[in-house]
Order: C-alpha cells, then structure tokens, then sequence
C-alpha cells in the first residue's frame, strides 16, 4: 500500500483518493492542480496584504494618538491650556485603545479609528479652516492609506470567512 501526501494541505491518505478534505484535486489533470494551487497562493496573499494593512492603520493610529496625547500632556502641565487639550487627550487615548483593540477585531477597531479621525478633522476643519488646510497632503495620505487598508482587511476576512465554511 502506498501513501500519497497532498501538496497543499500535507494530509496523509493510505490509498489514492480523488480529492483531499483542502479540495486538492487528485483525480484532476495538471491545469486542475496548477488552478487550484494557484487559487490557493493567490487567496494566501490577500489574507497577507489583509494582515499587513492592520498593521499599518494600527501604527497610524498609536502614533497620531501618541503624539498627540504626548502633546496635550505637554500644554497641561503649562499653564497655557485649553478645554481643546483635554478633549484631544480623550479621543487620542481613543486612538490608543482601538489600535490595542485592532490586534483582536481588526476591521472594525480600525474603521472606528478612521471615523474618529475624519471627525476630528472635520471639527478641526470647522473651527479653524487654517489648520484642516495645514498638513492637507499627509491627510490625504492616511485617509487614502485607511481606506485601501480597510478594504484589503475586509477582503483577507471573506477569505478566511469562506475558507473556514468549507
């Protein structure tokens, strides 16, 4: 009796089957196996980029919600405060427990995060147009950055959605 392993799950089978509990086409012609590989590599990759998408909106957050809390401290402890200090500690330790909350539920802690941002630049916006137009282009930036990251981390969760079905 001879053992056949799968080339993409490992499994072990005693005898020749038709199809591995993975899908792996035994049975199939090699343009089967090579689709079936390829799918799988291809699927492989969208949860990577899913996965290095979190990590990059989760750094965005803990560093805007660092500096900015390191800021705020900082005005606090001179007499020069504001109530805006005060509020902008809040929503930056807001910032700070989301990403921590993204290592656990990545699309939603991080598109929390997003919103808060774009709040807090609409706020922002709305009480001093001069400082909404400062730093435009770095905006621009994360907000672009969040929003490819947030739709990567949704596609690499269908994925592992769909995978875990079968």
């Amino acid at each position: 009796m001879k053992k056949v392993y799968c080339p993409n799950c490992y499994s072990e089978f005693e005898n020749q089957t038709d199809i591995c509990s993975c899908g792996y086409p035994f049975s199939g012609n090699d343009m089967d196996k090579y689709k079936f590989m390829s799918q799988r590599i291809k699927k492989l990759k969208t949860v990577k980029e899913g996965i290095e998408s979190a990590d990059y909106a989760r750094f965005v957050l803990f560093i805007i919600g660092g500096i900015n809390l390191l800021v705020s401290i900082i005005f606090l402890m001179s007499a020069q405060y504001t109530t805006i200090h005060i509020v902008t500690i809040i929503y930056s330790i807001s910032l700070i427990g989301l990403g921590f909350l993204s290592f656990k539920e990545p699309f939603f802690s991080l598109l929390l995060g997003f919103i808060v941002l774009i709040i807090i630049y609409i706020v922002t916006g709305l009480l001093d147009p001069k400082l909404l137009m400062s730093g435009l282009i770095m905006k621009v930036i994360i907000i672009s950055g969040f929003v490819y990251g947030l739709a990567k981390i949704k596609m690499a969760e269908n994925v592992i959605k769909r995978e875990q079905k079968k």
